[in-house]
């Protein structure tokens, strides 16, 4: 601006309050002195989006393809859609992170690079030995690093093209003793996992036959007498022996830890909603760090350290799988923490996601905030971390067949004495 252009009486008034001289100068203004966006905002057309970031995926520095994404993620697989700016149509490529590679085809499953940080921090949290579920696993950016420390990771996701890949990442990465891949609902998978077997229901007076004789309550006939019997080790593991106990007739022992713990590692679950586990998964790990690993034999209904909801968009949402998931009979240890990605826009604040999460929960949570990053200029993506709340998990104690809620805190009485387990007398 020409000095000329100032009005007189901003002049004066400027200097009634401070003495200075004004001295013509001359300025030249480069595109250093605005940022990016600003100047293609000023040269683009109106209607044109001006792009906000790029990502490059592939290795350096041979970049073969470049894609831009086009539109919002809407699908059900939360894919993007993208167009081939330059290069091959070719979007299958692998990348490096923490040790560990992912192998995917980038048009039809969801990646982002810039969690790197993120996966890094929440496995460093977990410990070699402990039982993960992961919701919404993906191709494994959870779920491999996961394995690679030591855990047991059961892995699911809704897109078949994530497990496809994801099972790939699980042989590449060498962790095939200790991964469940899943391809189902993400509240489907939960059930699964912590559905109770029935045959693991109805061995209530189940024997660990590690003695010869080992003794178990048990009713004849109408279930009027109170008496207890002694059996046999070799005569449960040849036939079995059915007795009366909680709920009827017809409850069989089962046989020796062992066997039970054998039956289930060779459990093919490949034709059983999409689940992908055999037995070459016990096998001798080629994996150096696992190498040594002591399986859980704790079964999966039983226990989980840690279970991972990553999609932000909608993670909350599902957090109604919880209420009544668990069976407290069944349940041994502390309850899981649950790890819950989510957005926070503007108008929203970290007590307000938490109300929404205790008003779906029914229960009051202790939880830890972690800001992962910015998404947009008015979204953050957070992860919620607490400990699942024993008045929402468990179901309740009412049997269903009877309309009646069995005795807890109240001294049985004579006759459920005689028909309720007492495990202290096995």
């Amino acid at each position: 601006a020409e000095l000329s252009d100032i009005p007189s009486g901003v002049l004066g008034a400027l200097k009634e309050l401070s003495s200075f001289e004004v001295v013509p100068h001359t300025l030249t203004l480069g595109y250093t002195y605005w940022g990016a966006d600003y100047v293609l905002k000023q040269i683009l057309p109106p209607e044109v989006e001006v792009p906000s970031s790029f990502e490059t995926i592939k290795n350096q520095p041979r970049i073969k393809t470049v894609v831009n994404k086009v539109g919002t993620i809407t699908n059900e697989f939360r894919v993007p859609q993208f167009e081939i700016l330059a290069g091959k149509d070719d979007m299958i490529t692998e990348v490096k992170q923490y040790g560990a590679t992912f192998r995917l085809d980038y048009s039809l499953v969801y990646w982002n690079s810039r969690l790197e940080h993120e996966h890094v921090r929440l496995i460093s949290l977990f410990k070699a030995g402990e039982t993960v579920c992961d919701m919404f696993a993906g191709i494994g950016p959870f779920s491999i690093p996961a394995a690679q420390k030591g855990c047991i990771v059961h892995a699911n996701d809704l897109n078949p093209d994530s497990i496809h890949y994801l099972r790939i990442n699980v042989k590449i990465n060498k962790v095939m003793v200790n991964v469940y891949t899943y391809n189902m609902d993400a509240r489907e998978f939960m059930r699964h996992l912590m559905g109770v077997p029935a045959s693991e229901e109805k061995s209530e007076c189940s024997i660990e036959a590690t003695n010869n004789h080992q003794s178990c309550p048990y009713t004849r006939g109408g279930g009027i007498e109170d008496e207890k019997m002694t059996i046999d080790k070799k005569e449960i593991l040849e036939q079995g022996i059915n007795i009366q106990g909680v709920g009827g007739p017809c409850m069989k022992i089962e046989v020796t830890s062992k066997r039970q713990l054998q039956d289930y590692k060779e459990k093919d679950w490949s034709n059983d909603n999409g689940v992908e586990t055999s037995k070459h998964q016990f096998n001798e790990t080629k994996n150096k760090r696992l190498r040594g690993l002591k399986l859980s034999r704790t079964k999966i209904w039983e226990h989980v350290d840690h279970v991972i909801m990553n999609l932000p968009a909608s993670a909350i949402q599902f957090l109604d799988v919880f209420k009544g998931l668990l069976e407290r009979k069944y349940w041994k240890g502390s309850l899981p923490w649950v790890h819950c990605y989510c957005f926070i826009r503007s108008n929203e604040t970290e007590e307000s996601t938490l109300a929404e999460v205790e008003a779906i929960l029914n229960a009051k949570i202790d939880p830890v905030f972690h800001i992962v990053r910015d998404v947009a200029p008015n979204k953050v993506m957070a992860c919620l971390s607490f400990k699942l709340p024993e008045e929402t998990c468990f179901k309740s104690e009412c049997n269903n067949d009877l309309n009646q809620c069995l005795p807890c805190a109240e001294e049985p009485s004579s006759r459920d004495s005689i028909l309720q387990y007492d495990p202290s007398n096995v």
